[in-house]
């Protein structure tokens, strides 16, 4: 019988292999590969987030806390103010309106602070933008968490 016939070479290839030889080291590997694309994932570059991932911001709802005072927080200045055990950061983007968000980064949780024209993230160098909480910058993937906020007199109120 010639190789072309075999019965363990079948389509007449002379060195096709009937029975499929997946090894240990075939397994481990395919596993370390998708744990490494699993983890490269974590290195996404956040300016590939799409804006739709910016949360809206919740609708006011009970009595608003007072956080500042309107003289404390300038048009175009940022406040990280406390209310209770958390810490808030506050940015005054016109007149007649502020924005709130969470002081909580959303990499590994560590507190966010007033930057210079930005919201900064020390622990791992992660930056937010004052105008919508989104990321610019660092392993932060997701945006600060934001909160109704509102000038109402000569006060700062935020909705928690």
């Amino acid at each position: 019988m010639d190789n072309l016939s075999s019965p363990a070479r079948p389509c007449g290839f002379p060195n096709a292999v009937t029975r499929s030889a997946v090894t240990r080291r075939a397994v481990l590997g395919g596993v370390t590969a998708v744990g490494a694309v699993a983890g490269l994932s974590a290195c996404v570059d956040p300016s590939t987030v799409e804006a739709s991932s910016t949360p809206a911001t919740p609708a006011a709802s009970g009595e608003g806390t007072v956080a500042a005072t309107a003289a404390e927080l300038a048009v175009g200045s940022s406040l990280s103010v406390k209310i209770g055990e958390r810490t808030y950061l506050l940015f005054r983007p016109a007149e007649a309106s502020v924005l709130a968000y969470r002081a909580v980064c959303t990499h590994a949780g560590c507190e966010v602070s007033v930057g210079e024209g930005e919201f900064v993230c020390h622990c791992h160098g992660s930056h937010f933008t004052r105008e919508t909480g989104d990321v610019t910058a660092g392993p932060a993937r997701g945006p600060l968490e934001k909160f109704r906020a509102e000038i109402s007199g000569e006060d700062v109120l935020v909705y928690l």
